[in-house]
C-alpha cells in the first residue's frame, strides 16, 4: 500500500512525536509512504524576527495564501528546509531511512510562476497584482520518486517547486504538492494531516461525502482559511478517483487511525 501524507504547519507547531513514532511502523508493515509537509507558522516567524512583515492575498474563491516578494522567497526557502531537516533527523532517529527533498530536487515539482493574479483587495473589490515568486504545480518527476521508494528511502519534501523557465525555486502550496503528486502516483490514500479531526460543520465533524459533496462544502461559509483549500485538494483527488482523508495529525497513530475511519474521508468517484 502506498499512501502520500500531507502534513500541516499546525501539526508540526503543535508536535509531530505520535507521527515520527507511527511511520517505522507502517513500513515494517510492507506499506510505503511519502510525506509533504508544510510550515507557514514557522516562516511566518522568521520574518517577523526579521523585521520583514508577511503578507497574504485572498483570491475570488476565498481562498488565502502567502505573497511571495523575492525577500519572502529567501527566507520561505530556508525555514522550509530547515523543517525538512528536522523531520529527517527526527525520521533517521526511528530508523527510517528518510531523505529530506524540495520540488527543485532532481525536478520533483515543475512548476510555471504566476506572471499575475486576482486577489480581493480591502475594500472587497477584484484587483490584478503581479504574481511574485509563487507557482502552479504543472508537473512531476514521477521515476524519480519510484526509484527512491524501491530503493527503499521514505521521502520527506518541502513545498518549494522548480520554475520550469529559470529553473529557480518557487513558493507553492503543500496542498497543490500533495495533489500533484498523488494524481502522478496513484496512492491507496492521500491523508490530509491537520489539527482538527477532520470538516467541521455546525460543530460536528462530516465523515463521509463524495466528491461533488466536497465541491458543495468547500462553497460553505464554515468552510474557512486552510480548511478550504484542503477541502479543494480533497475533491479534486477524489474526482480522479483517490480516495482522500482529511484528519488529525497529533492523534495517536494519525495515517491508521484516519485510514481505519476517523476524520472526513472524500471517497473516490470511480
Amino acid at each position: 500500500m502506498l499512501v502520500i501524507v500531507k502534513v500541516g504547519g499546525s501539526v508540526i507547531r503543535k508536535g509531530v512525536d505520535t507521527l515520527i513514532r507511527e511511520i517505522p511502523e507502517l513500513l515494517n508493515n510492507g506499506h510505503r509512504v511519502v510525506l509533504i509537509h508544510g510550515g507557514g507558522y514557522f516562516i511566518n516567524e522568521l520574518m517577523e524576527r526579521m523585521g520583514l512583515k508577511p503578507k497574504f492575498v485572498t483570491s475570488p474563491s476565498g481562498v488565502t495564501s502567502r505573497y511571495t516578494d523575492l525577500e519572502t522567497l529567501r527566507v520561505y526557502v530556508m525555514g522550509m528546509m530547515y523543517l525538512n531537516k528536522e523531520l529527517v533527523s527526527r525520521l533517521q532517529g526511528v530508523g527510517v531511512n528518510a531523505i529530506g527533498l524540495s520540488g527543485v530536487d532532481g525536478g520533483l515539482l515543475r512548476a510555471r510562476r504566476r506572471e499575475s493574479m486576482i486577489i480581493i483587495d480591502e475594500r472587497g473589490r477584484e484587483r490584478v497584482v503581479d504574481g511574485g515568486y509563487t507557482g502552479k504545480i504543472e508537473g512531476a518527476n514521477k521515476d524519480f520518486i519510484m526509484r527512491l521508494l524501491n530503493d527503499g528511502f521514505t521521502p520527506v519534501i518541502a513545498p518549494i517547486a522548480m520554475d520550469i523557465k529559470t529553473g529557480g525555486a518557487l513558493n507553492v502550496d503543500g496542498d497543490q504538492a500533495l495533489e500533484v503528486l498523488s494524481t502522478s502516483l496513484t496512492p491507496n490514500y492521500a491523508v490530509i494531516l491537520t489539527d482538527v479531526d477532520g470538516v467541521l460543520i455546525n460543530g460536528k465533524v462530516i465523515n463521509k461525502v463524495s466528491a461533488a459533496e466536497a465541491q458543495e462544502l468547500f462553497k460553505s461559509p464554515e468552510v474557512r482559511g486552510g480548511m478550504k483549500r484542503k477541502v479543494y485538494t480533497a475533491a479534486q483527488l477524489a474526482g480522479r478517483g483517490i480516495y482522500t482523508i482529511i484528519s488529525n495529525g497529533v492523534i495517536n497513530r494519525p495515517i491508521t487511525t484516519a485510514i481505519n475511519g476517523f476524520g472526513t474521508h472524500v471517497l473516490p468517484q470511480r
